[in-house]
């Protein structure tokens, strides 16, 4: 089966969602990524939006939250989640990121690349955030 080591990105279509594995790999699947993301978190008894709400808080982040699915498995928004370019990387199967000119092409675990259309500044904090974002199982009060 897929494992989330094995996605490299997540793509909304128009009420689908493209999941891009490794070794040009894709699965086509007949929901929104809304949709695709909320049944994911359903696993873990939370949904998308009290996820995204409490990692916000936790690491104090407002604006391109991280999601954090699994221990494998952060993605980070490319753009503003309202975008329809907007395309949400895994951040543990990026290898490297490579600055062009306005862009950024990022390179994946099996060397594939992707040209994102963002300024590598800010895809590398988006960047930073997701790998800030790991499950802390020590206690808080």
């Amino acid at each position: 089966g897929m494992i989330d080591l094995d996605i490299l990105y997540l793509k909304k279509g128009n009420r689908s969602t493209t999941i891009k594995l490794k070794n040009n790999q894709e699965i086509l699947i007949n929901n929104t990524l809304k949709e695709v993301l909320n049944n994911y978190c359903l696993k873990d008894l939370t949904t998308i939006e009290g996820r995204m709400k409490a990692t916000s808080q936790v690491f104090n982040i407002r604006k391109h939250i991280p999601i954090y699915l699994s221990e494998n498995l952060v993605l980070i928004p490319t753009k503003n989640k309202k975008e329809i370019d907007n395309i949400y990387i895994n951040c543990y199967s990026v290898i490297d990121m490579i600055k062009d000119e306005e862009k950024t092409k990022v390179i994946f675990s099996d060397f594939s690349e992707l040209i994102v259309n963002q300024p590598i500044r800010l895809l590398t904090k988006y960047y930073d955030n997701g790998l800030k974002i790991k499950k802390s199982n020590e206690m808080i009060f």
